[in-house]
């Protein structure tokens, strides 16, 4: 059983360094990782503690803390947390704070914010905008 564990241990830690050491470039991407922290824009998956984009992002990010894109996120972000998408937000954030500098769907969580003054720019639970 020890055996076993620590095998599937190392191969775990080993397939996750050789997907980090890869050169990472503006097209489809699965990141699995305690950290995912990218420099540019991600279309894919991202499972993490902490998940950042630096740039724009299309997919599912889910994180256990939380989820940042530095500008358009397109698409779910979960965490227990915190979720925030800089710029624009088009889907679907959940998580116990929610952010977002222009909201074209919806947020659920204890606190949500849309900086568009368009729309109602704070409200609990839920928030929504088309």
């Amino acid at each position: 059983m020890m055996k076993s564990t620590i095998l599937t241990l190392g191969c775990w830690m080993a397939l996750t360094l050789m997907a980090q050491a890869q050169e990472i470039k503006d097209d489809a991407s699965v990141h699995v990782w305690i950290m995912n922290r990218n420099p540019v824009s991600i279309h894919g998956f991202e499972l993490g503690v902490v998940n950042s984009v630096k740039k724009d992002f299309a997919g599912f990010q889910l994180g256990i803390i939380s989820n940042t894109v530095g500008r358009e996120c397109d698409g779910f972000q979960a965490a227990l947390f915190y979720n925030d998408a800089q710029d624009e937000l088009h889907g679907l954030q959940l998580g116990l704070v929610n952010h977002t500098g222009s909201l074209q769907g919806i947020q659920l969580g204890l606190l949500n914010f849309n900086d568009d003054t368009r729309y109602l720019g704070f409200f609990p639970f839920i928030n929504a905008a088309f």
